[in-house]
């Protein structure tokens, strides 16, 4: 099954590309729209590419203390993505994959964009877990 990962964020998503068969995540790109724009370009990337779901990013507990306020605007997000797609969406941890996006670049020489990277970083989190 073909999937796009994606790094919610508020200025930018990173997207990466995986596959539950061969279970390797790559970077794909950034996004640097925001709200229906970026809803109408992810849902022309899931046709272009014949995604068949997604895996989002979405904070959990750090330090026990969940992000509550960030767990909302991922979900409002998840919820428009809905409504523009019957693709399933699977939710994944991504705690910690902004600081491992930048030890990728900054110590084994990655190349994509830092959001990107978080996407892949997720996606691959959930491939290694099913």
């Amino acid at each position: 099954m073909r999937l796009l990962g994606i790094d919610y964020g508020r200025k930018k998503i990173g997207l990466a590309f995986g596959d539950t068969e061969t279970k390797i995540a790559v970077p794909l790109e950034v996004i640097w729209k925001q709200g229906d724009e970026a809803i109408r370009d992810i849902v022309s990337i899931l046709k272009k590419e014949d995604m068949e779901g997604m895996v989002i990013g979405i904070p959990s507990a750090v330090a026990s203390h969940p992000n509550e306020k960030q767990i909302a605007i991922v979900r409002a997000f998840i919820e428009k993505l809905k409504k523009q797609t019957s693709l399933p969406i699977e939710e994944e941890d991504e705690s910690f994959t902004t600081a491992e996006s930048r030890r990728l670049m900054h110590e084994e020489g990655a190349e994509a964009e830092e959001d990107a990277l978080a996407a892949m970083i997720i996606l691959q989190s959930y491939l290694n877990r099913i």
